[in-house]
């Protein structure tokens, strides 16, 4: 038998999904700017008072629906045992290039879309990393800075190289780019530093 919260849980879960599906339909059909509330909820089926109960405005809906993109993006590239070694880092760089240049030849107002989509990108990257290195180096006191750190700044690195990458300010293919920025994070400056 299931509890109240259990079925109010799926309700929430169920009024979500309607709502982003509607969402993104509308996306490719009217564009974010021409969107309204209005539009989305009689999409969805749902009253006004729905929607304003999962998300205060259609911006934090399109911030909702990129981070699950890419999540979901991750989820299917990534091992489930995925941590913070090589062959794992490689992936997670290459599936971030690749999503970039896929969102980069969308058709969306880079104006409003763009900065919510590259900051969700970023906080997602920062979030899995962080959670790679606690898994991985749970005792990280010897390194003389936080793990937070070293996530953050890895995060940037990725996340400004696709950005830069997508905007066609580079002729390196997807690979080529994936070892570039495989390079600076596995030997950093060092060797650079030492010739």
């Amino acid at each position: 038998m299931k509890t109240q919260n259990e079925h109010t849980d799926r309700r929430i879960k169920r009024s979500q999904r309607q709502l982003k599906q509607a969402f993104m339909e509308l996306m490719r059909e009217k564009g974010f700017p021409s969107i309204t509330i209005q539009d989305i909820t009689d999409r969805a089926d749902v009253n006004r008072g729905t929607f304003y109960a999962h998300f205060p405005d259609k911006y934090a809906l399109l911030e909702a629906a990129i981070r699950e993109k890419f999540q979901r993006l991750l989820e299917a590239k990534l091992p489930s045992d995925a941590g913070w070694e090589q062959a794992h880092l490689r992936i997670l760089i290459h599936t971030v290039l690749e999503h970039f240049k896929e969102m980069s030849g969308r058709c969306y107002p880079i104006d409003t879309v763009n900065p919510l989509f590259e900051r969700a990108v970023q906080e997602e990257l920062y979030t899995l990393l962080l959670h790679w290195l606690q898994q991985s180096r749970p005792d990280s006191k010897g390194w003389g800075f936080p793990v937070e750190t070293l996530a953050l700044m890895t995060s940037w690195a990725i996340f400004g190289a696709a950005a830069d990458w997508s905007r066609g300010k580079s002729q390196f293919s997807t690979e080529q780019m994936t070892d570039h920025v495989m390079s600076v994070l596995t030997e950093g400056t060092i060797k650079l530093l030492n010739d």
